[in-house]
């Protein structure tokens, strides 16, 4: 089993950072989720399609892993820059790997939930409880702090956490020298979301992607909203994986490693990192199970004072986190796929 043991926070060897490489693979398989989790209220943003609450298992199912003995990780993306002197978390997940029956389940949270009880601070966003925990303590007080609000809120305990920034995914991707992906609808989005890039425009067919355009195809949302972002980026991810898993990628280890050491923050030491490269090329694509926090029976909107936030009905999202391995795969093979038009 992945050790629960706790580190000293510190910027990875670079063996732990292309350890990682396989990790990010995987935990981009659902950055989807997170990213496609509720952001505003109808009258400011499209609301978001409700998922479903995961539902409960019957009582002649087999053994179900319980998120109180797998090793659970709390991925933190961030739009820290270095030329801000605050930031939010966009993307906040908990992955939970279970060694005993090979399946990992992922549970995505949304920006703008409401926290009311924050220690040492008055309630909040939910993105905000990594940069405040950062202030109080540097170099890993951010995700402690968040660990502490899930752990009390869902009854999930937290073992270690992986942090890191959107330039970190583009310049992995660059430092890949690009991604294949099988692009089968045609996608155009005249803005993009790599600052400072040009709109990105992809017909069908086999397309070799930098880190710009990677960056705009995993975040776009013109074409298709949250549920086609969601399907891209799978499809990305799942990408990503294969093309490490197929190609040499031993030359390009001095690149990889300098695209993410500035960029990714751990706890995780080198032989838990290792163990974790070796447990994410097994995962079939079946076991990997998941939900967003956005069934209206999990969270409703409304306004913290003047601040527009989503309030948690917790007991309804623990629910759900138990149920967690029950919820069907992520990663279902597509066999007719609609473009939207």
């Amino acid at each position: 089993m992945i050790m629960n043991t706790r580190t000293d926070h510190a910027r990875p060897p670079m063996q732990v950072l292309f350890s990682l490489l396989i990790v990010f693979s995987l935990l981009f398989t659902t950055a989807g989720a997170a990213l496609a989790a509720p952001k505003a209220p109808a009258g400011e943003q499209a609301q978001q399609p409700a998922v479903k609450p995961p539902e409960k298992p019957s009582t002649a199912a087999a053994a179900v892993p319980s998120l109180q003995t797998t090793t659970n990780i709390l991925l933190l993306g961030s739009d820290r820059r270095p030329d801000t002197p605050n930031w939010r978390t966009d993307v906040m997940m908990i992955l939970a790997i279970d060694e005993a029956t090979h399946q990992v389940g992922v549970i995505s949270l949304p920006r703008d939930i409401y926290v009311d009880e924050i220690p040492d601070h008055r309630g909040n966003k939910i993105n905000v409880i990594d940069y405040l925990g950062e202030q109080d303590e540097p170099n890993g007080g951010g995700p402690k702090l968040l660990s502490q609000v899930i752990d009390k809120k869902i009854g999930v305990p937290i073992d270690h956490y992986i942090r890191f920034d959107f330039e970190a995914f583009k310049k992995l991707v660059d430092a890949m020298g690009g991604v294949d992906i099988q692009v089968d609808c045609p996608l155009y989005d005249p803005q993009g979301y790599d600052q400072g890039g040009l709109p990105l425009a992809l017909d069908e067919g086999v397309h070799r992607l930098n880190g710009g355009e990677a960056l705009s195809y995993v975040r776009s949302r013109l074409i298709g909203g949250d549920l086609e972002r969601e399907r891209r980026q799978q499809r990305f991810a799942w990408a990503v994986r294969s093309q490490i898993q197929n190609e040499n990628l031993l030359p390009r280890v001095p690149a990889m490693y300098q695209a993410l050491k500035d960029h990714v923050q751990t706890d995780l030491g080198l032989r838990d990192a290792i163990k974790l490269v070796r447990f994410a090329l097994g995962v079939d694509a079946e076991k990997v199970h998941g939900f967003v926090v956005n069934d209206p029976s999990m969270i409703k909107e409304g306004y913290a004072g003047q601040m527009w936030v989503w309030y948690p009905n917790w007991p309804k999202i623990a629910e759900a986190a138990k149920n967690l391995f029950t919820t069907p795969s992520l990663l279902q093979k597509e066999t007719d796929v609609k473009c939207p038009g």
